[in-house]
C-alpha cells in the first residue's frame, strides 16, 4: 500500500474519531438542555458540583447559570473535535504539509491548553454564583462557597497544549520554507 493511501486511511480514522467526539458531545448538550426543563431524572447538578450540602434546590435561572458553566469545557471539547475533523479532512483532500493543516494543529494546541484555565475558572465561578444566588436571602454568612482547584489533568493539558502549539509553529514555518523553496525551483 503506498504512503498516500496510508495517510488517507489514518486520516479517515481521525475523522471517524473526531466525528464520534462531536456526536457524543452533541448528546451531552441535548441532555443538559433536557435537564434545564426538568426532563432529565437521575442527574443532580448540585451533587456533581459538590454543593448539595449548602444549596437544596435550583431555580430555572440558577440551573441555566450552572449548566452554562458546567458545559464550558465541553464546548471547548466540541470545538476541538470540529477543528480535528477539519484537520483530518484536509489531510485527505489537500495533503499533510499545508498551511491550513499547520494552522489547525496550532489551534488544537491552544484549545488543549485552554482546557485547564477554563475548567478551573468555570468551576470557581459556577460554585460561587450558584451558592450566592441560591442563598442570597439567608441571614447565614457561611453559606457561600468558592472552590479553586488545580489537578494533574489541568497541568497535563497546559503542558501538552503548549507542546502541540510549539509543533504547530514549527510546522507553519516548515510549510512556509517549503513554499519559498518551491517558488525558486
Amino acid at each position: 500500500m503506498e504512503q498516500n493511501e496510508k495517510i488517507r486511511r489514518f486520516a479517515g480514522f481521525g475523522m471517524l474519531a473526531s466525528g464520534l467526539g462531536i456526536a457524543a458531545l452533541t448528546v451531552v448538550f441535548i441532555a443538559m438542555g433536557i435537564y434545564l426543563f426538568g426532563g432529565l431524572k437521575g442527574f443532580d447538578l448540585l451533587d456533581e458540583m459538590g454543593i448539595n450540602d449548602i444549596v437544596s434546590e435550583l431555580s430555572f435561572a440558577t440551573r441555566v447559570i450552572g449548566v452554562f458553566f458546567w458545559l464550558l469545557t465541553d464546548a471547548l471539547g466540541l470545538w476541538f473535535c470540529c477543528v480535528a475533523y477539519m484537520l483530518f479532512r484536509g489531510f485527505c483532500t489537500q495533503g499533510v504539509f499545508t498551511l491550513d493543516a499547520a494552522l489547525r494543529l496550532r489551534k488544537i494546541g491552544w484549545l488543549v491548553f485552554a482546557l485547564a484555565p477554563v475548567n478551573i475558572f468555570s468551576e470557581l465561578i459556577a460554585v460561587l454564583a450558584l451558592t450566592c444566588l441560591s442563598n442570597c436571602g439567608n441571614e447565614i454568612a457561611d453559606d457561600v462557597r468558592i472552590t479553586l482547584s488545580l489537578n494533574d489533568t489541568d497541568v497535563y493539558a497546559l503542558v501538552i497544549g503548549l507542546l502541540i502549539v510549539a509543533v504547530g509553529h514549527i510546522f507553519v514555518e516548515a510549510v512556509r520554507l517549503s513554499d519559498e523553496n518551491n517558488a525558486f525551483v
